[in-house]
């Protein structure tokens, strides 16, 4: 199972190094001190920062410090929020204490749409629709996936055997035992956001977080949080840009920096399993509604940014994907059966308009 696409964004198409087989040390971090310029001088820098040099890399407000903590978030248990209360709320530490939680879920439900031409979303058309949920204690996991056209047939994942259902003849073939799209190691692709997991503990989420910040400055970048109503329910609207970074070997990582900071956690990204979307050196452009209470994540939308050529500059050929989760909370494994007419997988949420 490889970590990265390696299909339209394939990072070797867009200038990045050839994809690696296995699991590729990440080159060292690129050298931010002022008036170093030799790299000899810079690799001897950043390996003698010490507690001074690890001072001078947090930030308290807009990029991927330690956020401040969480004595900051204290305001968003009190209820029903006004604008002014969020004056005090650290976006950092908002978008870490979100992320850790999700990842911390035992089991993830989600409803996803995926689109790979803008203008395609603009319609709502030539699309792909799937609802799953997945296990991490015990990898167990369920899928109903199709296009988002009415009568195109779905196919359905249930306890690794296959079933397809035609709108057309209404009935149902299968179950099929030999399909690799319903094995348990196809599933990485399907049960997440692209970017987020589920079914760590609070300790390996924290490492993962911890090695993100410490080794990939800049790599994050959460905006200021805003109030939005959704179903008469109240949710913090948070957009972060995931933006590549630039690396001792001069390429730029963008969704291979999740990966590399993922192993931090002690886990295997195989058997866990974690993936990200795109290349190497995506980048990401997400809106997140979050519940102030729980802080996980209801709703998103992923949008992939170009990945970056060596000068730094987007490539004009990366191609576009977006796609709209909807989280399904608390995470329960969705009851599917191969029986009866099937309704397509559909999300309710609305998209965001801001």
């Amino acid at each position: 199972m490889a970590q990265w696409s390696g299909g339209p964004n394939d990072q070797r198409r867009h200038g990045g190094p050839a994809p690696y087989q296995g699991y590729p040390p990440p080159p060292r971090r690129r050298s931010a001190w002022v008036g170093v310029v030799a790299t000899v001088v810079a690799f001897v820098v950043v390996l003698g920062l010490g507690a001074g040099g690890w001072l001078l890399w947090r930030s308290a407000r807009g990029g991927d410090g330690d956020g401040g903590g969480g004595s900051t978030l204290e305001v968003l248990k009190k209820g029903h929020l006004a604008a002014q209360d969020l004056r005090g709320v650290d976006p950092v530490a908002l978008f870490y204490a979100s992320f850790k939680r999700m990842a911390t879920q035992p089991v993830v439900h989600l409803t996803e749409e995926s689109y790979r031409e803008r203008s395609a979303y603009e319609k709502g058309t030539d699309g792909y629709v799937w609802e799953s949920g997945f296990d991490y204690r015990t990898k167990q996991w369920r899928i109903a996936w199709g296009s988002t056209r009415a009568d195109d047939p779905i196919s359905v994942c249930i306890d690794g055997k296959s079933y397809l259902y035609s709108y057309y003849l209404k009935r149902w073939k299968g179950p099929g035992a030999d399909d690799l799209f319903c094995k348990a190691k196809a599933a990485y692709r399907y049960i997440t956001d692209g970017l987020s997991t589920g079914g760590m503990t609070d300790a390996q989420a924290e490492a993962w977080i911890r090695d993100l910040q410490k080794d990939y400055k800049g790599f994050v970048n959460p905006g200021e949080p805003r109030l939005a109503e959704v179903k008469g329910r109240q949710y913090l609207r948070l957009v972060v840009d995931f933006k590549p970074v630039e690396r001792a070997d001069g390429f730029y990582y963008g969704g291979q920096a999740l990966m590399w900071s993922f192993k931090a956690s002690g886990l295997d990204p195989q058997s866990h399993p974690y993936y990200y979307n795109g290349a190497m050196g995506t980048g990401y452009h997400v809106v997140y509604y979050i519940e102030p209470r729980s802080l996980l994540t209801a709703y998103s939308e992923v949008e992939q940014t170009p990945v970056l050529d060596r000068s730094g500059r987007p490539r004009q050929d990366s191609d576009w994907y977006k796609v709209r989760v909807q989280y399904h909370l608390p995470g329960m494994m969705p009851e599917m059966r191969a029986s009866g007419r099937p309704t397509r997988p559909k999300l309710t949420w609305p998209r965001d308009q801001a």
